[in-house]
């Protein structure tokens, strides 16, 4: 087995460090504002989901809950139409070129 020497492994440590292209300053704060962007885009599309599955849920299982939400809220019954109108045309746009 061979011998450990520690001087060496730092002084190799440094010299693979020393030929690291470190980002500037001004990449690291674009590249972490970027980051912060996509998490809210993530956590706001995933709230939204998130709230028509639960929406969904409580349809089937109590349609009477379900038609009085609808009924008091017609924004909902809006938003829901526009979601199911998207997810079918990127559906279709997606597959139209498959000869389906």
């Amino acid at each position: 087995m061979a011998k450990f020497n520690l001087f060496k492994f730092i002084q190799e440590v440094r010299s693979e460090t020393e030929k690291v292209t470190w980002p500037t300053r001004r990449e690291t704060m674009i590249t972490t504002a970027m980051v912060f962007i996509m998490v809210a885009l993530a956590a706001a599309f995933f709230f939204v989901a998130d709230q028509m599955m639960r929406f969904l849920v409580t349809c089937v299982l109590d349609f009477n809950s379900c038609r009085t939400t609808l009924q008091s809220n017609p924004i909902l019954v809006l938003i829901i139409g526009a979601v199911l109108g998207l997810v079918g045309y990127f559906g279709w746009s997606v597959n139209k070129g498959r000869g389906r």
